[in-house]
Parts: structure tokens; sequence; C-alpha cells
């Protein structure tokens, strides 16, 4: 991994985690469990189970599905820990104290560094505050990755809910979708955030 996409990775999560330690998000939605079939890399076929949001909870909000496993905010990671960690590998790991004091707050880095998901204490769950994409490897469910155009967005998803020269945000349901692009029109950011 090159010196850029590390002090790149770093700013991300550590500018996640504060925006997301201190959010309250008290509700969760409801998830079903199915089980695929994986493959690991001696061949030998491993059963996972497939989390997948409630189809009313995905119409309600942006979801990110990374292999098959659908992930969004205000919901339960603990939910899909065990099916994210099966296709994408044991994350990277660092957690703080909340700072409401009822808990951890936990910072999961998959795929060397494409992709973090942060969590907030709620009671015994891991409440997902958000996602945030950090390379082309990784896309939204409408095709967008890091490297899209502000027209790429805007073919997808629309006018923005609002924006500046380099932000355009999105909401829907219990959720926020940020795009941050470049003085070119280059998006360099993909974040999915809780509505607080």
């Amino acid at each position: 991994m090159n010196f850029k996409k590390v002090m790149a990775v770093a700013l991300g999560a550590s500018m996640v985690m504060s925006m997301a330690a201190c959010s309250n998000t008290n509700e969760t939605l409801s998830s079903d469990v199915n089980v695929i079939s994986t493959q690991d890399q001696e061949g030998q076929i491993n059963e996972a189970p497939l989390v997948t949001i409630d189809e009313d909870a995905a119409e309600q909000n942006y979801v990110f599905t990374y292999e098959g496993v659908n992930i969004v905010v205000s919901t339960s990671m603990n939910d899909i820990l065990s099916s994210l960690n099966s296709v994408a590998g044991e994350p990277q790991y660092f957690e703080s104290a909340s700072c409401a004091g009822q808990g951890m707050s936990k910072t999961y880095t998959y795929n060397g560094g494409s992709f973090t998901i942060s969590t907030n204490p709620v009671g015994s769950d891991d409440v997902i505050a958000s996602i945030s994409l950090f390379d082309d490897s990784v896309t939204t469910a409408e095709g967008i990755y890091i490297g899209s155009t502000v027209d790429d967005v805007t073919a997808a998803y629309g006018d923005a809910t609002s924006s500046t020269d380099t932000t355009f945000t999105y909401e829907k349901g219990s959720s926020v979708l940020v795009f941050i692009a470049d003085a070119n029109g280059v998006i360099t950011n993909i974040i999915y955030n809780a509505k607080v």
C-alpha cells in the first residue's frame, strides 16, 4: 500500500471516528439471515450467513453492498460482522471510548483500506454510524466509485439534497450519502452517514 493511500485511510478513519463518536443513533432496522456458500483459498466450500436488510429498509435508505453483504447505517454491525468477515476477511480494528461513556465506538477497516465501517454503542449493539469508501475497488449500489465524476453522480442519483462546489449530499430515510470531489470534479471520497 503506498504512502498516500495509507495516509488517506488513516485520515479518513480519524475523521469518521470524530464525526461518528458522538452521534446518538437510537433506532435499528430489522434484518433477515440467508445462507450462501463461499470458497476459501484452498478451494474448500464454506457456508456463511448472508445478512440482508428488510426490503422496506433497503428502499428507505442508501445501502452499500460488499460481496453480497448489505450494509446500511443505523443497523446493527453485530448482525453482519460474521458474514462480512467471511467474504472480506478479518478487518483492521480500532476502538475508543464512546463520548457518551456508554461503551466503545469501533472502526473496522476492510479490503486493505478500501472501506471502513464505524459504529457507536447502543445497548448491547454496535450500531453502524458511517461507511466510508476510499478506492475504486468498491462502488455504491448505483455504480459510483472513487474516480467517478460529479456528472456520473448526478446521472445516478439526480440533483443533490444539498451541495457546495465540492460536496454533494443526498438524503434518504435515515441515511445521508456524501460525495466529495476535487477541483476537477472527480470523486475523492464517498461516505454513508446516519442522520443525527
